[in-house]
Protein backbone atom coordinates (compact mmCIF):
# COMPACT_ATOMS: atom_id res chain seq x y z
CA UNK A 1 0.00 0.00 0.00
CA UNK A 2 1.28 3.45 -0.92
CA UNK A 3 -0.56 6.70 -0.35
CA UNK A 4 0.09 10.41 0.04
CA UNK A 5 -0.72 12.73 2.89
CA UNK A 6 -0.41 16.49 2.81
CA UNK A 7 0.15 19.16 5.43
CA UNK A 8 0.68 22.92 5.42
CA UNK A 9 3.56 24.26 7.53
CA UNK A 10 4.17 28.00 7.78
CA UNK A 11 2.13 28.61 4.65
CA UNK A 12 3.82 25.94 2.51
CA UNK A 13 2.21 22.66 1.46
CA UNK A 14 4.23 19.46 1.84
CA UNK A 15 3.42 15.97 0.58
CA UNK A 16 4.38 12.92 2.59
CA UNK A 17 4.55 9.40 1.17
CA UNK A 18 3.30 6.59 3.40
CA UNK A 19 4.08 3.07 2.22
CA UNK A 20 4.86 -0.50 3.14
CA UNK A 21 6.92 -0.81 -0.06
CA UNK A 22 10.62 0.03 0.16
CA UNK A 23 10.91 0.97 -3.53
CA UNK A 24 8.12 3.52 -3.17
CA UNK A 25 9.77 4.95 -0.06
CA UNK A 26 13.17 5.19 -1.75
CA UNK A 27 11.70 6.88 -4.82
CA UNK A 28 9.82 9.47 -2.76
CA UNK A 29 12.83 10.10 -0.54
CA UNK A 30 15.06 10.63 -3.59
CA UNK A 31 12.61 13.30 -4.75
CA UNK A 32 13.13 15.11 -1.45
CA UNK A 33 9.86 14.12 0.17
CA UNK A 34 9.28 13.13 3.76
CA UNK A 35 8.36 9.46 4.10
CA UNK A 36 6.69 7.23 6.67
CA UNK A 37 7.03 3.47 6.69
CA UNK A 38 3.94 1.33 7.20
CA UNK A 39 5.04 -1.69 9.22
CA UNK A 40 3.40 -5.10 8.94
CA UNK A 41 4.45 -7.18 11.95
CA UNK A 42 3.45 -10.35 10.09
CA UNK A 43 5.80 -9.59 7.22
CA UNK A 44 9.16 -11.11 8.13
CA UNK A 45 12.19 -9.32 6.71
CA UNK A 46 10.27 -6.20 5.73
CA UNK A 47 12.60 -3.28 5.03
CA UNK A 48 11.28 0.27 5.30
CA UNK A 49 14.52 2.15 4.75
CA UNK A 50 14.97 5.11 4.30
CA UNK A 51 11.98 5.91 6.54
CA UNK A 52 13.01 7.30 9.94
CA UNK A 53 9.44 7.10 11.18
CA UNK A 54 7.35 3.93 11.11
CA UNK A 55 3.73 3.26 12.11
CA UNK A 56 1.59 0.13 12.27
CA UNK A 57 -1.64 1.77 11.18
CA UNK A 58 -2.82 4.87 9.34
CA UNK A 59 -4.81 5.87 12.43
CA UNK A 60 -1.49 6.59 14.18
CA UNK A 61 -0.69 9.39 11.72
CA UNK A 62 -1.94 12.67 13.18
CA UNK A 63 -1.33 16.15 11.77
CA UNK A 64 1.19 16.77 14.56
CA UNK A 65 3.04 13.59 13.61
CA UNK A 66 3.08 14.60 9.93
CA UNK A 67 4.46 18.01 10.81
CA UNK A 68 7.23 16.49 12.91
CA UNK A 69 8.21 14.09 10.10
CA UNK A 70 8.37 16.93 7.57
CA UNK A 71 10.34 19.22 9.86
CA UNK A 72 12.90 16.46 10.49
CA UNK A 73 13.22 15.83 6.75
CA UNK A 74 13.80 19.44 5.67
CA UNK A 75 15.54 20.75 8.79
CA UNK A 76 12.87 23.06 10.19
CA UNK A 77 13.02 23.42 13.99
CA UNK A 78 10.22 22.04 16.13
CA UNK A 79 8.55 24.62 18.36
CA UNK A 80 8.54 23.70 22.05
CA UNK A 81 6.69 26.51 23.81
CA UNK A 82 5.77 30.18 23.78
CA UNK A 83 5.62 32.07 27.05
CA UNK A 84 4.75 35.69 27.74
CA UNK A 85 8.26 36.85 26.82
CA UNK A 86 10.02 33.86 25.30
CA UNK A 87 9.98 31.46 22.37
CA UNK A 88 11.54 28.05 22.97
CA UNK A 89 12.38 25.97 19.91
CA UNK A 90 14.90 23.48 18.59
CA UNK A 91 18.23 24.86 17.47
CA UNK A 92 19.12 25.32 13.81
CA UNK A 93 22.62 25.19 12.35
CA UNK A 94 22.63 28.96 11.81
CA UNK A 95 22.14 29.55 15.55
CA UNK A 96 25.80 28.66 16.16
CA UNK A 97 26.91 32.20 15.31
CA UNK A 98 24.55 33.65 17.94
CA UNK A 99 25.47 31.40 20.87
CA UNK A 100 27.67 32.94 23.54
CA UNK A 101 30.71 30.77 24.30
CA UNK A 102 30.85 31.40 28.04
CA UNK A 103 32.76 29.55 30.77
CA UNK A 104 29.55 28.70 32.62
CA UNK A 105 27.91 27.20 29.54
CA UNK A 106 28.16 23.70 30.97
CA UNK A 107 30.35 20.73 30.15
CA UNK A 108 28.72 20.30 26.75
CA UNK A 109 28.48 24.00 25.99
CA UNK A 110 31.08 23.80 23.23
CA UNK A 111 28.76 21.54 21.22
CA UNK A 112 26.60 24.54 20.34
CA UNK A 113 29.22 27.03 19.15
CA UNK A 114 30.41 25.39 15.91
CA UNK A 115 28.23 24.63 12.91
CA UNK A 116 29.43 21.05 12.48
CA UNK A 117 29.00 20.02 16.13
CA UNK A 118 25.60 21.72 16.34
CA UNK A 119 24.53 20.01 13.11
CA UNK A 120 25.44 16.62 14.59
CA UNK A 121 23.67 17.45 17.84
CA UNK A 122 20.49 18.33 15.95
CA UNK A 123 20.69 15.15 13.88
CA UNK A 124 21.50 12.76 16.72
CA UNK A 125 19.82 14.28 19.77
CA UNK A 126 16.59 15.61 18.29
CA UNK A 127 16.40 12.92 15.65
CA UNK A 128 16.73 10.05 18.13
CA UNK A 129 15.29 11.34 21.40
CA UNK A 130 12.91 14.02 20.08
CA UNK A 131 14.05 16.29 22.92
CA UNK A 132 17.24 17.99 24.03
CA UNK A 133 18.66 21.41 24.84
CA UNK A 134 16.68 24.07 23.00
CA UNK A 135 17.09 27.68 21.91
CA UNK A 136 15.52 30.35 24.12
CA UNK A 137 14.62 33.56 22.29
CA UNK A 138 13.19 36.91 23.32
CA UNK A 139 9.79 37.06 21.57
CA UNK A 140 9.91 40.84 21.25
CA UNK A 141 13.36 41.19 19.70
CA UNK A 142 13.99 37.71 18.31
CA UNK A 143 17.36 37.64 20.09
CA UNK A 144 18.79 34.34 21.29
CA UNK A 145 19.08 34.85 25.05
CA UNK A 146 20.12 31.39 26.16
CA UNK A 147 19.54 27.67 25.95
CA UNK A 148 17.57 25.30 28.12
CA UNK A 149 15.98 21.89 27.94
CA UNK A 150 16.05 18.24 28.90
CA UNK A 151 18.71 15.62 28.31
CA UNK A 152 19.29 11.97 29.31
CA UNK A 153 20.75 11.71 32.81
CA UNK A 154 24.37 10.57 33.06
CA UNK A 155 24.53 7.25 34.90
CA UNK A 156 28.25 7.45 35.62
CA UNK A 157 27.62 9.88 38.45
CA UNK A 158 27.84 9.46 42.24
CA UNK A 159 26.44 6.27 43.75
CA UNK A 160 24.24 8.35 46.06
CA UNK A 161 22.44 9.67 42.98
CA UNK A 162 22.04 6.32 41.29
CA UNK A 163 20.44 4.90 44.43
CA UNK A 164 18.02 7.82 44.60
CA UNK A 165 16.71 7.46 41.04
CA UNK A 166 13.45 5.53 40.85
CA UNK A 167 13.57 1.95 39.59
CA UNK A 168 12.49 1.39 36.00
CA UNK A 169 12.85 5.11 35.38
CA UNK A 170 14.43 6.58 32.26
CA UNK A 171 15.62 9.75 33.93
CA UNK A 172 15.99 13.07 32.19
CA UNK A 173 17.79 16.08 33.56
CA UNK A 174 16.97 19.77 33.34
CA UNK A 175 19.69 22.12 32.13
CA UNK A 176 19.76 25.82 31.32
CA UNK A 177 22.19 28.60 30.49
CA UNK A 178 21.00 32.18 30.11
CA UNK A 179 23.70 34.29 28.46
CA UNK A 180 25.35 36.84 30.74
CA UNK A 181 23.85 39.89 29.04
CA UNK A 182 20.29 38.69 29.63
CA UNK A 183 20.36 37.61 33.27
CA UNK A 184 18.42 38.98 36.23
CA UNK A 185 15.27 39.25 34.10
CA UNK A 186 13.60 36.01 35.20
CA UNK A 187 14.18 34.33 31.84
CA UNK A 188 15.56 31.13 33.38
CA UNK A 189 12.51 30.55 35.56
CA UNK A 190 10.10 31.41 32.74
CA UNK A 191 11.85 29.08 30.30
CA UNK A 192 12.29 26.18 32.73
CA UNK A 193 8.68 26.34 33.88
CA UNK A 194 7.50 26.02 30.27
CA UNK A 195 9.99 23.22 29.59
CA UNK A 196 8.83 21.21 32.60
CA UNK A 197 5.24 21.54 31.44
CA UNK A 198 6.17 20.39 27.92
CA UNK A 199 8.37 17.62 29.29
CA UNK A 200 5.65 16.25 31.55
CA UNK A 201 3.37 15.85 28.53
CA UNK A 202 5.88 14.70 25.91
CA UNK A 203 8.99 13.31 27.64
CA UNK A 204 8.71 12.36 31.33
CA UNK A 205 6.67 13.41 34.35
CA UNK A 206 9.81 13.06 36.49
CA UNK A 207 12.81 15.34 35.92
CA UNK A 208 16.08 15.64 37.83
CA UNK A 209 18.61 18.43 38.34
CA UNK A 210 22.20 18.23 39.61
CA UNK A 211 23.33 21.39 41.38
CA UNK A 212 26.42 22.29 43.37
CA UNK A 213 25.40 23.18 46.90
CA UNK A 214 27.15 26.56 46.71
CA UNK A 215 25.32 27.51 43.49
CA UNK A 216 22.67 29.39 45.43
CA UNK A 217 20.88 31.01 42.45
CA UNK A 218 20.32 27.59 40.84
CA UNK A 219 19.26 26.05 44.15
CA UNK A 220 16.78 28.87 44.67
CA UNK A 221 15.44 28.47 41.13
CA UNK A 222 15.04 24.70 41.49
CA UNK A 223 13.09 25.12 44.70
CA UNK A 224 10.90 27.81 43.13
CA UNK A 225 10.10 25.42 40.26
CA UNK A 226 9.00 22.72 42.71
CA UNK A 227 12.11 20.53 42.81
CA UNK A 228 12.93 18.76 46.08
CA UNK A 229 16.30 17.61 47.35
CA UNK A 230 16.58 13.79 47.30
CA UNK A 231 20.34 13.10 47.50
CA UNK A 232 23.65 14.79 48.31
CA UNK A 233 27.26 13.76 47.88
CA UNK A 234 29.72 13.78 50.76
CA UNK A 235 33.11 14.54 49.24
CA UNK A 236 35.16 16.06 52.03
CA UNK A 237 36.70 19.36 50.94
CA UNK A 238 34.89 19.35 47.58
CA UNK A 239 31.63 21.27 47.42
CA UNK A 240 28.75 18.76 47.72
CA UNK A 241 26.68 18.08 44.63
CA UNK A 242 22.94 17.85 45.19
CA UNK A 243 20.33 15.90 43.27
CA UNK A 244 16.87 17.42 43.01
CA UNK A 245 13.70 15.79 41.69
CA UNK A 246 10.65 17.33 40.05
CA UNK A 247 7.57 15.12 39.81
CA UNK A 248 4.31 16.18 38.24
CA UNK A 249 2.30 13.89 40.50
Amino acid sequence: MTLEREIIIEGTSFKITVSDDQKALCSAYAEGRAVIGLWDRNHNGQSLSPASYVVESLEAISDEFLERVVRRRIGLPWGIANTKRLTIREFTEDDCRLIADEDDGGESGSVFVTRESLKEYIRCQYGFYEYGIWAVLDRRTGQLVGKAGLFPMDFTGPEEFLNAVKENDTPVELGYHIFSGFRRKGFAKEACKAILSYGAESVSCRVYAKIREDNLPSVKLAEALGFRLIARTCSGSVQPLCLYEWNLS
